[in-house]
């Protein structure tokens, strides 16, 4: 029995979900995510709206002829915080690092502290971002962003290439990054006529610059929801949940473009819009209603991160399970897959122990708001009687007529001057103001922000010392770094480990690109990278008492300089540069590298960006080398022509050398037998002379 059990459970561990059973799980889960995100969440965060928009109160449009005045100290202190949390995570360079495990890791850690950092504060509109977080978190408790890996495409104008070999326009049509708008008719290289396949042709081609990257975006509070047991993870700062997700609403279209099947995409119910009350406050003076459009057909789009063991080995792994459609009913699985982290960093102002349901501004004063509220309707309705009192007037004795429609220099007619009166109200708002500031110094205490600890009160430093006046203004903003301090160590810092789980995740896409950071060209990551380096936030130098800080690192300064004087092996450069780089933040200056060299980084050569090569200068080179090879081609066959022609001009030479030696000689063979003939005759002639002479007879 106990086998035959054990056969039976092995069996049910190895079987896998299908996609319908998938969607059960989630259908039967969503319904309650649903009504604690509507109902709890949602309530909170729309109070939280009407308070900072200083929306009327219950009951207030019962309210005739009197004041319905609303104070704005929600709105006040939420500015007010706000600005001091962007002043401490926008104005610093790295707010944070990576910490190496052992002196092996230092460079790795450096490296990957430098290109997150960028990847988030410069590659992403990290001010917009950081903004709109904070003050979801401080409006309504809970502010969350997301980060999702894409390829960003986008398309030079369109230009015109002449003269583009048939290689190279091949490796145009299949390259990704280039698409040929319109081709020529082909035509011969000059010069290469008789070669085939030699030919060129001209080209209308846009190139495309295609680069890896990691967006970061703010998710409406309406889109989000998580299960009611969410909190904080203690290890990585993120939300531990069993739960989580967010909703949008997209075109149908556009979810068949992003690559899902159409017939399934083509079976989800059309959206009925966000009808969430939050959106519903926040849009309602832009005229936006429900968040549809009335160009396209949209539906609701659900990203789920839930844990199941969909592959039947026994192990629940974090899915990632995108649903067309309400997962409680009707709805379509269009996509599941494992993930390592869920994409959600969370923003709780002021957070409450083991829950992710933590206190917003309003929560806060919204108590104090309605009693200010109050006391300043019945200063102004007890000062609109003082400066407008009520008027007594005799029916018989004064015109009623001219009394209705009265005005600055308006007369009234009386008979009698005594006809008319006026009904004398005493003031005595002001004795509420005592309790309006009682009030305000409440709200500044539980806050830590407010007008009287945003600078100091010349009076004050007549009645107190300066440390005084100093030691309560740090004791007073201590309460937002407290803010800052878990913001960083938890939805800041997480959002740091989702981005290093990215480019690690998509290491194939971003090897190959660069940042130049320092003056160096830095690749975004190799395949050494360490997501589970641990991730250090850099909240040390805090806003509280800058002064005293910038004191006390001058000290060590000073200490550091005498110790380097007389040569004492308790520090060095690098310890030096550390403190003025400290100086240098707590200054204001987030880069301390410009005024200060690193001496623990070497002099190594910059090096250059990569770059995609130009397809004008790529056919213009091509055309070049084309040109060469032709006049290349010509000069190699007039080489041979001329060597052809030298060649048939000695032979020619030869042959009529050989020709006029030949007439030479016979024309001397001839000359020699002429000579010799005509020798001959002379000699046979002078011999005929003499014997035909006659001889004369001496006369003695």
């Amino acid at each position: 029995m106990e086998e035959e059990a054990t056969k039976k459970s092995d069996s049910a561990a190895t079987k896998s979900l299908s996609e319908q059973e998938m969607l059960n799980r989630v259908g039967s889960a969503f319904p309650h995510t649903q009504n604690y995100t509507l109902g709890t969440l949602e309530q909170k965060r729309v109070t939280g709206l009407e308070l900072y928009n200083r929306d009327q109160f219950a009951g207030d449009e019962q309210i005739v002829g009197r004041s319905r005045y609303v104070t704005s100290d929600t709105f006040d202190n939420v500015e007010w915080t706000l600005a001091n949390l962007m002043a401490l995570f926008d104005g610093q360079e790295k707010v944070v690092q990576f910490s190496p495990t052992g002196p092996e890791d230092e460079a790795l850690a450096e490296q990957q502290t430098d290109v997150v950092n960028f990847v988030v504060t410069q590659e992403n509109n990290h001010a917009l971002v950081l903004h709109d977080w904070l003050k979801n978190g401080l409006i309504g408790g809970l502010g969350i962003v997301t980060a999702e890996f894409y390829k960003d495409k986008r398309w030079k104008p369109a230009q015109v290439l002449e003269g583009v070999p048939n290689d190279l326009a091949v490796e145009y049509e299949e390259s990704e990054q280039h698409e040929i708008l319109e081709a020529g008719e082909p035509r011969a290289i000059p010069g290469m006529e008789m070669i085939p396949g030699m030919e060129m042709r001209d080209l209308k081609i846009r190139e495309a610059r295609v680069r890896s990257r990691v967006r970061i975006q703010v998710v409406p509070p309406e889109d989000f929801f998580v299960s009611k047991d969410a909190q904080f993870d203690y290890q990585t700062g993120g939300i531990s949940a069993d739960l989580q997700g967010f909703k949008r609403i997209l075109p149908r279209a556009e979810l068949t473009e992003m690559g899902y099947d159409a017939a399934k995409v083509a079976r989800i119910p059309a959206s009925g819009g966000d009808t969430s009350e939050y959106a519903q406050e926040r849009n309602k003076d832009q005229g936006h209603s429900d968040g549809t459009n009335d160009v396209e057909a949209e539906v609701d789009l659900y990203e789920i991160f839930m844990r199941m063991d969909a592959n039947g080995d026994g192990v629940r792994e974090l899915l990632r399970l995108t649903i067309g459609g309400n997962p409680a009913s009707g709805a379509v699985l269009l996509a599941h897959e494992e993930v390592e982290l869920a994409p959600f960093a969370a923003f709780v102002p002021y957070m409450m122990p083991n829950t992710l349901n933590g206190m917003s501004t309003g929560d806060l004063v919204g108590k104090d708001q309605r009693l200010k509220s109050m006391f300043m309707r019945g200063i102004n309705d007890n000062l609109t009687q003082v400066l407008r009192p009520q008027r007594i007037a005799d029916v018989e004795g004064v015109n009623i007529d001219d009394l209705l429609n009265s005005g600055p220099d308006s007369i009234i007619r009386v008979k009698d001057k005594d006809a008319l009166s006026f009904a004398t109200t005493p003031f005595v708002g002001g004795q509420a103001f005592g309790v309006i500031d009682m009030l305000n110094q409440s709200i500044e205490h539980r806050t830590g922000v407010g007008p009287n600890l945003m600078g100091v009160d010349p009076t004050q430093l007549q009645n107190t010392t300066a440390t005084a006046s100093s030691q309560r203004q740090t004791m007073s903003q201590l309460r937002v770094e407290l803010i800052a301090r878990m913001f960083a160590e938890t939805g800041y810092r997480y959002l740091f480990r989702l981005v290093t789980s990215l480019l690690v995740g998509h290491m194939e896409d971003t090897q190959a690109m660069t940042v130049k950071l320092r003056g160096n060209w830095i690749p975004y990551g190799t395949d050494q990278w360490n997501p589970d380096l641990d991730i250090k936030a850099n909240i040390t130098f805090g806003i509280t008492d800058k002064p005293q800080k910038l004191a006390a690192l001058n000290a060590i300064l000073q200490q550091q300089m005498t110790a380097m004087q007389a040569q004492a092996p308790i520090t060095d450069m690098g310890k030096i540069y550390n403190t003025l780089a400290l100086i240098a933040e707590n200054s204001g200056f987030k880069n301390a590298e410009r005024f200060w060299n690193d001496p623990a980084k070497s002099q190594q050569p910059r090096g250059a960006p990569p770059q995609q090569p130009d397809p004008k200068a790529q056919a213009e080179q091509a055309k070049m080398q084309m040109e060469a090879q032709r006049m290349q081609m010509e000069m190699q066959m007039k080489q041979q022509q001329m060597e052809m022609n030298l060649q048939m001009q000695r032979e020619e030479f030869q042959a009529k050398m050989e020709l006029e030696k030949y007439k030479f000689e016979q024309e001397m063979a001839l000359r020699r037998e002429e000579i010799g003939v005509e020798t001959q005759l002379k000699g046979f002639q002078m011999m005929t002379q003499q014997n035909t002479q006659p001889q004369i007879k001496d006369p003695r």
